[in-house]
């Protein structure tokens, strides 16, 4: 009888740290699509400082996503040779034209709805206001009819980005944990709950004269938490039942990787519910709220993605994985954060208090 053991080399992990930041940003983008369209649908229900955290969250996760991206790509540069050797049965090379398109409807359908809140900055003291005021390239009013169709053009277009953020990586046979219907569905279900937290993140930051979210608001905000968080937590265990090496239950470290599957998205649910029961809002536990939904969505991220690839294909592992401390790491993180945090300062500015009361005056023709 003869022994062979097989030795296999050593090889670098193949999704960083970036691309989770990809795609907890982009995910937060194209549900803040779908969860904006709702709003805008039910206007005289929701009030306008959400519909505007909406919409930032839906632009800037449509701008610091892609940012990301390209640091998992290793170098900026690499992008180009997406568009230079464009592959059809590529889902990587179709996104490099799903992404543009989506970045810039999001950005555009941003700027229609606050065109109102650019024009009124006219009237404000300082000219650094009347000079941003003339970002609304006019006084017309923005049309119902056009408002609409941005935001429906923006969601089918986000629906393209979960298809193929999720088909890129479920495609991958060697890895039975993606290469399963789950994968995909969990990634889109918990993009809702990260919408949430930044948008009541958004919420905070937009100066404001009331401290209250309407009765519609608290409802969408909660049953998206809910829904969301309901569907995730029946399929994390689908999803940990598909792994063909060993079972994920039989494994201290995974048992310890699945309560925090479970623990995240239940702590969501319940906190929503406690929270979000009526109008009157208490700014700790809006923010309290707003950190669980956000850790809930990035840890789905980074458990399903980065701790995956920790389990051996080839040979009994185990591979740990060490979070390093520079931009591939935890100060990319840290970071792409900070970049959203910056962007979401800056477009609060945009966003006159005194229209919380009253719905956009969007035009009926």
């Amino acid at each position: 009888m003869n022994i062979t053991e097989v030795l296999v080399q050593p090889q670098a992990i193949a999704w960083l740290p970036w691309a989770v930041q990809y795609f907890f940003y982009i995910g937060s983008a194209y549900a803040a699509a779908i969860l904006f369209l709702i709003a805008l649908l039910f206007e005289s229900h929701t009030t306008h400082r959400l519909r505007a955290a909406l919409v930032l969250t839906l632009a800037i996760g449509a701008i610091v996503g892609p940012l990301a991206l390209t640091g998992d790509l290793h170098q900026p540069g690499r992008a180009w040779h997406f568009y230079a050797h464009l592959t059809p049965w590529s889902w990587m090379s179709l996104g490099s034209l799903f992404l543009p398109l989506f970045s810039g409807l999001a950005v555009a359908t941003a700027w229609l709805y606050l065109r109102n809140d650019l024009i009124s900055l006219e009237a404000q003291p300082g000219k650094v206001l009347r000079l941003i005021s003339k970002l609304s390239l006019g006084r017309w009013q923005t049309s119902r009819k056009l408002m609409m169709a941005a935001a429906l053009a923006t969601v089918l277009s986000g629906l393209s980005i979960a298809l193929y953020t999720g088909a890129e990586i479920a495609i991958v046979k060697s890895r039975s944990l993606w290469h399963h219907p789950a994968s995909p569905v969990i990634w889109f279900v918990t993009s809702f709950i990260g919408a949430v937290g930044f948008t009541l993140l958004a919420w905070l930051i937009i100066p404001s004269k009331t401290e209250k979210l309407s009765f519609g608001d608290t409802r969408l905000l909660r049953q998206t938490t809910t829904l969301s968080g309901v569907l995730a937590l029946l399929l994390i265990p689908i999803w940990a039942s598909n792994n063909a090496s060993f079972s994920l239950y039989s494994e201290s470290v995974w048992i310890n990787h699945i309560a925090l599957l479970t623990v995240f998205p239940l702590a969501s649910v319940l906190l929503s519910l406690f929270i979000l029961r009526d109008s009157a809002i208490n700014f700790i536990h809006l923010l309290i709220l707003s950190a669980v939904t956000l850790t809930t969505a990035w840890t789905v991220r980074w458990i399903t993605m980065m701790e995956v690839q920790t389990i051996a294909k080839y040979d009994v592992g185990p591979y740990p994985y060490e979070l390093p401390l520079g931009s591939n790491g935890l100060l990319g993180i840290i970071g792409t954060f900070g970049l959203w945090i910056a962007l979401a300062l800056l477009g609060s500015e945009l966003i006159l208090p005194k229209r919380d009361s009253t719905p956009s005056p969007l035009t009926q023709h």
